[in-house]
């Protein structure tokens, strides 16, 4: 066997296991979704920009717009600002900014508040099987939501887990397959987990300055039953690499 068959069958056998992954993800997608209570359907778009400012430093800035309610009305606007230190191939940090316009019902009347959202994170990651990504981030969010009608300011942090896996390889010609799985766990609560997100999707390198994604993610959050609202989130996203 000739070395461009050998590369052509691994690589064959890369996708089969990517796709076997995301095929157990989707069953877990089938199985959570049918023992909520209350399901919905929303959009995520996001469009930003970011510029490398040396080997170790980048600068990002973005925006983002939500649907609910079957997209039929806006959940949440945001822009943002973020930073990431890369310490090594296997380890970086990072920092962000968010301003949102958070859809809020008050006094039964739907209103959009703003509030104020602080991150910072560590990642450690590692590359298996020379086409395989894994990363764990560990993420701190801080969250200001202003005054509303007779409602109180109120402030809440969470420290956020997420495990990725995502293939990597200069044979993939620019497509980039990922999926992942993320816990919100509520530090003013003890820990108790009130949100869940599990996602898979592709992202795709144009060229140098473009990149697009796109993909599938099911949002579950806590009421009084548990982690039982879901919410199914088509997104997509733009990226222009300065």
């Amino acid at each position: 066997m000739d070395k461009e068959k050998a590369e052509k069958i691994q690589r064959i056998f890369n996708w089969v296991r990517f796709v076997i992954l995301v095929l157990f993800l989707t069953f877990i997608f089938i199985g959570l979704s049918k023992a909520q209570t209350t399901n919905d359907f929303g959009m995520w778009t996001t469009i930003g920009t970011e510029k490398n400012v040396n080997d170790s430093w980048s600068l990002g800035v973005n925006t983002e717009i939500r649907t609910k309610n079957n997209v039929g009305s806006v959940d949440r606007w945001q822009l943002g600002i973020d930073c990431t230190y890369k310490i090594s191939k296997l380890l970086k940090l990072g920092g962000s900014y968010e301003f949102h316009l958070k859809n809020h019902t008050i006094d039964g009347v739907n209103e959009m508040v703003p509030r104020h959202r602080l991150m910072f994170d560590i990642t450690p990651g590692c590359k298996v099987f020379n086409w395989l990504k894994l990363s764990l981030r560990e993420r701190y969010q801080y969250t200001h939501t202003m005054q509303r009608g007779n409602e109180n300011a109120s402030n809440e942090h969470h420290l956020r887990n997420r495990f990725k896996a995502e293939m990597t390889n200069s044979r993939m010609n620019g497509w980039s397959p990922f999926a992942s799985v993320e816990m919100f766990n509520n530090l003013g609560k003890q820990f108790q987990i009130d949100e869940m997100r599990i996602a898979a999707g592709t992202s795709y390198k144009i060229n140098a300055h473009h990149a697009i994604n796109m993909g599938y993610l099911l949002d579950l959050k806590r009421s009084a039953g548990g982690l039982d609202k879901a919410l199914h989130v088509l997104t997509s996203g733009y990226v222009y690499h300065i």
